[in-house]
């Protein structure tokens, strides 16, 4: 594809370009397909994310309850309840799945990453050690709900993962689809106000940066109907509030447990509608750190 734009941020030789062509920000040109085949087969949980695996085991309740609040949002959207089918693409260690199996639902993952696969499958979870590609989706079925968490930042040409997706959803069916929210207006003053660097950049393992406007373009040029946006909890908060985690670890995780604090609270009884009335007005405003929509496939 003969992208071209704008240079938005150089890193370590690569180019982030506001495409002209996509429509969102990306990295030109992108890696090869055996790079990022190799990345998210054998690297990405050994190497670029040593310790993501014991992370989340030690959010696994958070992550739960994320996830079961994102499968009532889903729910809402389904018009057959019966039997409800799910795939999960990119499932990592396998929580979103497990949420959907403790609601009833019939769960499928597919996950690269070998470690993530064995995790996952510890858990009991039914999950292919593969990429979703046109080669596995001969043994799929179609879909009632196809959930993709923090996926697409990662794939060249996001295009052809969404036709994939759109052929393995029945008519009316839903996709979630979460992406980091990045170059968003909190970040941006960090950057221009407060002399951070662009450190959401990673071309090496992110090669797309999305924000609300430019995702929902690219759900809608291929032709899913968004039904709702949201997001989660704007992390750059702390930044402006003095909380310098760029660069430190440690303080990073300081200040995810506070987030996790807040939230595990607001996810209790009532208070639930408040999160979700705070967290739509953020997505409202094109804050939160991530961008989460759902969509549906229309009928025919």
């Amino acid at each position: 594809m003969n992208c071209n734009g704008e240079i938005v941020v150089k890193q370590n030789g690569h180019n982030i370009i506001n495409c002209n062509i996509c429509e969102f920000k990306h990295v030109y040109p992108y890696p090869d397909s055996q790079s990022i085949a190799k990345l998210y087969t054998e690297e990405y949980y050994e190497k670029a994310q040593p310790e993501y695996i014991k992370k989340v085991e030690e959010d696994k309740e958070w992550w739960l309850e994320v996830y079961q609040e994102r499968i009532k949002q889903i729910s809402k959207y389904i018009e057959e309840k019966n039997e409800i089918r799910v795939l999960d693409i990119g499932s990592g260690p396998g929580f979103f799945l497990l949420a959907a199996k403790l609601e009833g639902w019939d769960e499928t993952g597919v996950e690269p990453s070998i470690q993530a696969y064995s995790y996952s499958k510890h858990q009991e979870l039914n999950v292919y050690n593969k990429f979703f590609s046109e080669e596995i989706i001969q043994e799929l079925p179609l879909y009632d709900v196809i959930h993709m968490n923090h996926v697409l930042e990662h794939i060249p040409n996001p295009n052809e993962i969404l036709k994939l997706i759109w052929n393995q959803l029945k008519p009316g069916g839903i996709f979630c689809v979460a992406v980091p929210n990045d170059f968003n207006p909190f970040q941006n003053i960090l950057v221009s106000e407060q002399n951070y660097p662009s450190w959401w950049v990673s071309p090496l393992e992110h090669v797309n940066y999305f924000n609300f406007k430019t995702l929902t373009r690219l759900l809608n040029y291929n032709e899913f109907e968004v039904l709702e946006q949201y997001t989660s909890f704007p992390m750059e908060l702390f930044l402006l509030m003095g909380d310098k985690f760029v660069g430190n670890p440690e303080l990073g995780r300081a200040c995810h447990k506070k987030r996790k604090s807040l939230e595990m609270k607001l996810f209790m009884n009532e208070n639930i509608n408040i999160k979700q009335s705070l967290y739509k007005s953020f997505a409202d405003a094109g804050l939160g750190r991530d961008v989460i929509l759902f969509a549906r496939k229309p009928r025919l």
